[in-house]
Parts: structure tokens; sequence; C-alpha cells
């Protein structure tokens, strides 16, 4: 039941999505800044990020604020640890963590006094991972949007 109702809410979001007003390129746009916004760790200014740098970009904010949605309470147990790995891997600001040992109080300080040093790490990461996720974003929304568009013209329907 539960599984019904997501594919039934993101049917109807990727059917608004390629209904959107508004030129295919700056939609796709729009979408690959929201998902490169939706990487980073800051989840709780995602939203507003999002929106006003595409409003000053003059790209969709609708379609940022669909992209950054990359990042929810599903997701972020998934994309957040990749990101701080990745991030530590290449930049290596903090300690890499041993999450698989379980934190003990002694860990949870250290993490704790690692705190600034992590949130660069998964900012490293983010972007990194966010840059080709956004580029393949642009890409896929903007062939979905003109494909749409192209068919409604030539058959007529909607």
């Amino acid at each position: 039941m539960a599984i019904q109702r997501i594919k039934h809410t993101a049917l109807t979001i990727s059917n608004r999505f390629i209904k959107l007003k508004g030129a295919p390129r700056e939609i796709a746009l729009g979408f690959a800044l929201g998902l490169l916004i939706g990487m980073t760790p800051f989840f709780g200014v995602h939203f507003f990020s999002s929106i006003l740098l595409a409003s000053l970009l003059g790209w969709s904010k609708i379609a940022a604020f669909i992209g950054v949605n990359i990042t929810n309470v599903v997701t972020a147990p998934l994309i957040y640890p990749l990101n701080y790995w990745v991030g530590v891997k290449l930049a290596g600001f903090s300690e890499e963590i041993d999450w698989s040992a379980g934190l003990k109080i002694t860990d949870m300080l250290a993490l704790m006094q690692q705190s600034p040093l992590i949130l660069i790490d998964l900012s490293i990461g983010g972007i990194i991972l966010g840059i080709p996720l956004a580029v393949g974003g642009y890409f896929f929304a903007f062939r979905i949007i003109r494909h749409y568009r192209q068919t409604v013209v030539s058959t007529g329907t909607d």
C-alpha cells in the first residue's frame, strides 16, 4: 500500500514536472541546480537557497524545488554517508569514522570535536558527487521536456 502511494506520488510529480511552463533550458537548469544543492549537507536551507539562486539566475524555481528533494528523510541516510566517504577520501579534513563498529561515548565526543571538519568533507563530497548528477539531471530533464512538448505539438493532445 505504501509503495503504491509512493509510485502514485512520483508519477504525479513527474507529470507536473514535464508540464512546467517556461523554456526547457531554464527548467532543466533549475532542476540541475536543485540536484546540486540537494547533495550538500545543509539540509535546513536547501529549499530557500535553491529558490533564491534559481531566481537570481533566471531559472525555474519550481524545477529547482523539485530537484533539491533528491535529499529527503528517506534518501539522506544513503546520500550523506556516501558524500562523507568521498569527501574524506579526496580531501580528508576529518578523521574517517568507522560507523560499522557502533559509536561509544568517546567516539561521540571525538565526532563533536571534528564536526566542522566533517562538514567540510561532507560538502566536498556532496559537490563532487553533485556536479555529475546535476549535469546528467540537466540533460535528462531537457530531453524529457522537449520530447513531451514535441509529442503534444505533433499529436495535439495534452
